[in-house]
């Protein structure tokens, strides 16, 4: 199967940024003015909109996983076919040393046949020049020029000899000449026939590395979002935890109001400090926007006593979102109290607590420009501007 590596990427880098989008992007909602049962039908909604993204998610991983082991798949068979066309022009390469070795063995041949025709034809040469030179005559004055018959055969034959000799010379001239032109056309045969195959093997391989570095470059960068989709499922498993206990902490709030009776009288004032912000409407400090405030601010240097404005147990003591650590405390028939930003909590989970006696320390965590107590009341999870419970 082939792959088109850029749009297979550009399709996968869509698909992740629209998921690291969902999951960055997701609020995480502090208590706002509304009843404690719409934030809890809310978060039911959010958590089951976070477990449809996870399962969406896992679903895109398994492809994601599938894909990465494809191209691992494809990566094995280019290093194999690379490994291969390397041996092969290895192969080839050896055989053009043998070329060589056996082109200059060839040539040594050829230089010595070509030495040895040379001789020859000097003898030739040089036996034709003395035929001219003592011109025909003189042969019949060796022959005739004998002293018994014995003598003159003997002269004839060794003439007949030197005839046949000069055309035994003249037949290895020829033979040599052919030889030297086989031995020639078998050179520059052998040495384009080996350059061609090396040329061949060397695009071969050239292509191979390219394809490989292709499928090893789209193997790498889907393995990286591959990580990047884990990372982003484990963000959507947080954040559904987070849902959970969210969800069980808002139905245990809920739970908790179903006992007791409100306070008759007027509450204490939780902390020693300046009024900087009221209830109702504002431009937020931090986002700056237009939002609703559903409590109080009071400053107050880091670790001002912060004290419960009547008594009652505590059913939220810890970490809560932009409210950093916080308190809430249930004084009974629906009516609660929740003091934010603590730098310290003093109380635990189910503890009760006196009017006056000291819960916590102001500080400045969760959504905070600085150390201040943010002070809520609530009746059945309704936020009620405090300034008219207060003494």
């Amino acid at each position: 199967m082939e792959i088109d590596g850029k749009k297979i990427v550009a399709i996968i880098v869509a698909i992740t940024l629209t998921i690291t989008s969902l999951v960055l992007l997701a609020p995480h909602r502090p208590l706002c003015a509304q009843s404690l049962e719409d934030e809890l039908e809310q978060t039911k909604n959010e958590r089951e909109e976070t477990q449809e993204k996870i399962k969406e998610i896992t679903k895109q991983e398994k492809q994601y996983m599938a894909q990465v082991s494809e191209t691992e798949g494809q990566l094995r068979v280019a290093s194999e076919e690379l490994g291969d066309l390397n041996t092969k022009l290895s192969n080839v390469k050896s055989e053009i040393d043998k070329t060589t070795i056996e082109l200059v063995l060839k040539k040594q041949e050829l230089q010595k046949i070509e030495d040895e025709l040379e001789d020859k034809v000097k003898i030739l040469n040089n036996r034709v020049a003395s035929i001219y030179k003592n011109g025909k005559g003189s042969i019949l004055e060796i022959l005739l020029n004998t002293e018994s018959f014995i003598e003159f055969v003997s002269r004839l034959k060794l003439m007949n000899i030197l005839a046949e000799q000069d055309g035994e010379i003249i037949q290895v001239i020829k033979d040599k000449k052919n030889v030297t032109l086989n031995i020639k056309k078998t050179i520059v045969d052998l040495r384009e026939k080996e350059e061609e195959h090396k040329e061949k093997v060397l695009k071969l391989v050239a292509q191979a590395e390219q394809k490989k570095l292709e499928v090893d470059e789209i193997c790498d960068e889907m393995k990286s979002l591959l990580s990047k989709t884990r990372a982003n499922k484990n963000a959507l498993i947080q954040m559904e935890k987070q849902l959970e206990i969210r969800e069980s902490e808002i139905s245990r709030i809920l739970e908790s109001y179903k006992y007791g009776s409100a306070p008759s009288g007027r509450l204490m004032w939780p902390a020693a400090g300046k009024l900087i912000s009221g209830f109702g409407y504002r431009i937020h400090p931090i986002f700056g926007t237009r939002r609703f405030h559903s409590g109080i601010d009071l400053a107050a240097p880091y670790g001002t006593l912060v004290k419960a404005a009547d008594g009652g147990q505590i059913i939220q003591a810890g970490y809560f979102g932009g409210y950093g650590y916080s308190i809430m405390v249930y004084h009974g028939g629906g009516f609660a109290t929740w003091y934010a930003h603590l730098s310290s909590i003093n109380v635990s989970m189910g503890q009760f607590v006196q009017r006056g006696q000291v819960i916590g320390l102001v500080g400045a965590t969760g959504w905070a420009t600085g150390p201040h107590l943010h002070f809520e009341v609530r009746i059945n999870g309704n936020p009620q501007n405090p300034l008219g419970y207060l003494q």
